[in-house]
């Protein structure tokens, strides 16, 4: 007899052999932790439960701390009995060469991703390095979403191989590598031309904080010219006109002008996200300006979450434009993450940011570097100057906004009045060139 015949979903942290009761073929999600004593002994007796008693899985979560050479050959086993999975989660590298071919049989799956999530776990970088699946006919026939950890010279070639997933609408990829430009350029180059569906793409290159410059071990190269991303690094991802969500990490800044920003901007109206490395390591210097936010502004309605690396420690002053209406405001805007912009004052920043945010939009900003590393003292007290300054705006924003909206609505009510009084002035002067005399003290119809 099963227990719990109309349980669905099956959450298990505690002694693998006691989850074994519960399992049974009407079982659609598991998700398992998976203890450190794997390291020391083989989970197949329980991978092999997993596959007989709940063969109708359709969404497998796998959590732990495990090294995945530890138990790839397992896991290998597992998918290939598991063969109605749709989705499937991992913990941070887990995704190897072996677990993608066993994946790319499955004909119902359609999502592959990993978490960065404490409780999901993590394994070791070294495992899913170099990252070469071979793929054969047939290889992902319902694949649309997909994360991997590997380096980007290693996804440029696994979507150019005969076989690689092509309806793709999300693509996450996170490197442990600082990635060169020409390698930024390569990838997108190559989705752009294989990867036409997509909506939602991240390329995130490891970011060293315990290393403001290029000579750690994550580097590819000695030469620190070839991290220096220019616009044309970036620009074939032009070619994903479908695009709704864009995100770009890298340590070093991304050199795009004023123009390049209007270029991006311009080229996808319906664009939801946008984050273009508002984070480096190397933070000294922006080529970018605080107004440079207005090209999304205008460009971009739906746009609900931007984050950009700025320069904001000189600000042109609203009162100093000709007109106000050229600080055109977002329209749908919930969040702006400045990261570790650079900034001296947060009032007049303050100020400015009133014009353009709508009430409700939330400014962020800080570091989502590998928590693993020990930042640079003399990198670590700057964040922190930049981000204290930052939160004072966060602060202030609300209450500016908010005035802001009354001052508009003041404006628009007094030009209302103004309006009606101009339309009574009329009246009054074209009856009186007609001679009609209208006595003063009664209202005037009109």
């Amino acid at each position: 007899m099963d227990i719990l015949p109309n349980m669905h979903t099956l959450i298990w942290k505690g002694p693998l052999h006691l989850s074994v009761m519960f399992m049974h073929s009407s079982i659609k999600s598991f998700v398992i932790w998976l203890p450190d004593e794997l390291q020391h002994g083989s989970p197949r007796p329980f991978f092999q439960d997993i596959s007989a008693r709940m063969p109708s899985l359709t969404n497998l979560n796998l959590r732990s701390y495990v090294p995945i050479h530890h138990i790839e050959s397992n896991i290998v086993d597992l998918i290939e009995g598991l063969p109605k999975l749709q989705s499937i989660t991992f913990p941070r590298w887990y995704l190897t060469t072996k677990i993608t071919e066993a994946l790319s049989r499955l004909q119902q799956l359609g999502v592959i991703e990993f978490q960065y999530l404490s409780e999901q776990g993590c394994g070791d970088p070294d495992d899913t390095y170099p990252y070469v699946p071979n793929l054969s006919e047939g290889a992902f026939p319902a694949l649309w979403d997909y994360s991997v950890t590997a380096s980007f010279d290693d996804v440029a070639r696994f979507f150019n191989l005969q076989f690689a997933p092509t309806n793709l609408t999300t693509f996450y990829v996170d490197s442990e590598l600082i990635e060169t430009a020409s390698s930024i350029h390569d990838v997108l180059a190559v989705l752009a031309e294989n990867c036409q569906l997509l909506k939602y793409l991240a390329l995130v290159s490891f970011r060293d904080s315990s290393s403001p410059g290029t000579g750690s071990s994550h580097t590819e190269s000695d030469n620190p010219d070839d991290y220096i991303i220019s616009f044309d690094n970036i620009k074939p991802i032009l070619k994903l006109a479908n695009l709704t969500s864009l995100e770009m990490l890298h340590h070093h800044p991304i050199a795009v002008t004023k123009q390049d920003i209007e270029t991006l901007a311009s080229a996808w109206p319906s664009l939801e996200t946008f984050i273009l490395n508002n984070e480096p390591v190397i933070f000294s210097e922006s080529t970018l300006m605080l107004d440079d936010l207005l090209s999304f502004a205008r460009h971009c309605p739906k746009l609900n979450h931007l984050g950009l690396f700025v320069d904001a420690s000189s600000v042109e002053s609203p009162l100093g434009l000709s007109t106000t209406a050229a600080l055109v405001p977002f329209k749908s805007l919930r969040r702006l993450s400045m990261g570790i912009s650079i900034i001296d004052d947060d009032h007049p920043v303050s100020l400015y940011l009133s014009h353009i945010l709508p009430l409700g939009c939330v400014l962020d900003c800080g570091i989502t570097w590998d928590e693993g590393m020990e930042p640079d003292r003399d990198v670590f007290r700057e964040v922190q100057e930049r981000c204290d300054q930052w939160t004072k705006v966060a602060k202030l924003l609300p209450v500016l906004v908010k005035l802001r909206i009354e001052e508009r609505e003041r404006t628009r009510a007094m030009e209302r009045e103004l309006d009606d009084l101009r339309m009574r002035t009329g009246v009054l002067r074209d009856n009186a060139a007609l001679g009609v005399r209208l006595d003063i003290s009664s209202c005037v119809m009109i």
